[in-house]
């Protein structure tokens, strides 16, 4: 079977199987079984995760590379006929393909062996909710002894053949925030004898945005998106409390700093402006992903001839391969995948890959291990 049968027919497997994080029982024995037949001794890991070293003919640096496992809480809406067989779970993110990827280059290199080194490949749970799998995947040594690593993620808004690839900062700090509003409930026919949790919540929502159209320069990345209110009980009584939740996407520590004191700041001060209280709940998630500027020099150097390689500004999307990098020399890659017909949007229940980008990804990672073990 070539290569790209192969890895869309490992695609297309795992699409079937979708597991949210820390459960991906079904995914796990699937991977286990494949590199088992590939003649490869995989172990669990991090409780669902999976990790199979490929050894070369001769001794040498050791490269890991890495794919992410679990889908998202989302009921499919594709018509796909390898469509998701679990109800309220997707692969709406590509993480299918990853695996598809990954298991495509341990085929080869499993075959060949014509690499001095070892490629380590580890398939990581709980990608798509802090804490996410990446600190209990290195806790539980999937970088002991790794000299480098690398991961790639399909980018349903690139075309095939192209990809995207730079040093320094490539995702964001992906945090979110709570913010609890205390006034004082009463009769929706008395306003003046209350403190209008849902008034002040709806203007903290409004005063929000005005961190980023004015408290933050303009030519720094910045997001500050509120994702729910939750207030009241009933139509005719004025609620007491209510309670904001949001998300802050930066690529600087002294911006994310500015942006907590900021929302902070216009909380208080607006529930104080109508006598009331509010208090901010800041949870921080993911770190940035930092690309090292020696992998990807060496890694672009490599992909000469295979891909157009785009420029493209970092994406404000969070990513638990930080953790990875913040450990040991890599990078992170994004690979072209737009479908050709309508583009839906990664984590929608329409999300589609063009498949064409499978084996190109598998070749892309295979030279990011070459382009180390040489």
């Amino acid at each position: 079977m070539d290569r790209e049968a192969q890895v869309i027919g490992f695609r297309r497997d795992l699409h079937q199987i979708p597991e949210l994080g820390f459960h991906e029982e079904k995914t796990q024995a699937y991977l286990i079984e494949a590199l088992q037949k590939m003649g490869l001794s995989p172990q669990s890991i991090a409780g669902t995760g999976v990790m199979a070293d490929i050894k070369g003919s001769a001794s040498g640096k050791t490269v890991a590379l890495r794919a992410d496992m679990d889908g998202l809480p989302l009921d499919e809406d594709t018509g796909l006929p390898y469509s998701s067989r679990h109800p309220g779970s997707m692969h709406a993110c590509g993480h299918d393909g990853h695996m598809a990827i990954v298991l495509g280059v341990a085929q080869e290199l499993a075959q060949s062996r014509e690499f001095a080194g070892t490629v380590r490949v580890f398939f990581q749970p709980a990608e798509e909710r802090p804490p996410g799998g990446a600190p209990t995947m290195i806790a539980e040594g999937c970088l002991n002894g790794v000299d480098e690593v690398f991961g790639l993620h399909l980018w349903s808004s690139f075309p095939v053949g192209t990809a995207g690839l730079r040093a320094g900062a490539v995702m964001a700090n992906a945090d979110q925030f709570r913010i609890r509003v205390v006034g004082r409930g009463g009769h929706g026919s008395e306003p003046e004898a209350t403190r209008d949790a849902v008034l002040i919540a709806s203007q903290i929502v409004v005063n929000l945005q005005t961190i980023v159209s004015r408290r933050i320069s303009a030519l720094e990345p910045v997001v500050v998106s509120c994702g729910t209110i939750q207030a009241g009980h009933t139509f005719n009584i004025i609620a007491e409390r209510a309670e904001i939740t949001g998300t802050v996407r930066t690529l600087d520590r002294t911006v994310q700093q500015t942006v907590i004191q900021e929302i902070r700041r216009i909380a208080q001060g607006t529930a104080g402006l109508y006598g009331a209280a509010a208090e901010l709940e800041y949870e921080y998630g993911y770190p940035v992903v930092v690309n090292h500027q020696t992998s990807v020099d060496k890694w672009a150097k490599n992909l000469d001839g295979l891909v157009e390689m785009v420029h493209h500004q970092p994406s404000l999307g969070g990513e638990d391969f930080a953790y990875y990098l913040q450990n040991k020399p890599g990078a992170f890659l994004f690979l072209g995948a737009k479908p050709e017909g309508e583009t839906f949007p990664h984590h929608s229940p329409h999300f589609q890959i063009n498949e064409k980008a499978l084996p190109m990804g598998v070749e892309i990672l295979r030279r990011a291990a070459m382009a180390v073990l040489g």
